[in-house]
């Protein structure tokens, strides 16, 4: 004797696709659409370097112990990219943050500055960000990134400012004027032998 073979009718579909639909319809509850996110760019300046003479010189003594004061700063905005210049003074200023976080920064040269302001709002939305760069330059990024109004002169002594830059999902740019606080500290003094 053979078994019996029934067909799938018409009721048993309409009963498994109003399961569907009604399991879908239970997910969905108050997932409702994903507001867009704020954009927000950290911009800090290189660390102190060795020499003002030479345009790729390496971070000083100093500036090893700004970077190394800036990763809690940092960290705490929890960024998802760091950008930094071609020139090692800004990588040399956020490779202690990017070791900590376990980020790679992405380089980026420094004559493209404008084009760095583009780039954050066209592939970065919704992240923070966190660039190190040159202070003769942050104003581009600012402007670049629609920021309106007066910006504080950045000194060429001046190594404490941290600027944030919050963009709207509307385009809408605010921007803030911060300090490190991580001024950088002093070496310790060696001890005395007598």
């Amino acid at each position: 004797m053979t078994p019996r073979v029934r067909p799938h009718g018409p009721s048993l579909i309409r009963l498994f696709a109003c399961l569907v639909l009604l399991a879908a319809g239970l997910s969905a509850q108050g997932a409702g659409p994903v507001p867009a996110q704020d954009t927000t760019v950290v911009l800090i300046r290189h660390a102190e370097r060795q020499s003002l003479l030479d345009s790729d010189s390496p971070l000083s003594d100093a500036g090893q112990r700004r970077a190394q004061a800036l990763v809690p700063i940092l960290a705490a905005f929890h960024p998802a990219v760091l950008f930094v210049s071609d020139r090692q003074r800004t990588q040399q200023t956020l490779a202690p943050v990017a070791a900590k976080l376990g980020l790679v920064p992405r380089v980026w040269n420094h004559e493209g500055t404008e084009a760095l302001a583009t780039e954050l709002l066209a592939k970065h939305r919704g992240q923070v960000v966190v660039v190190c760069w040159h202070h003769d330059l942050f104003k581009k990024i600012a402007r670049g990134l629609g920021v309106k109004g007066p910006l504080p002169y950045w000194s060429l002594d001046s190594y404490d400012p941290l600027w944030v830059v919050r963009v709207t999902a509307n385009g809408e740019a605010t921007f803030e004027a911060r300090t490190q606080g991580a001024s950088a500290p002093a070496a310790a003094a060696p001890a005395q032998s007598r």
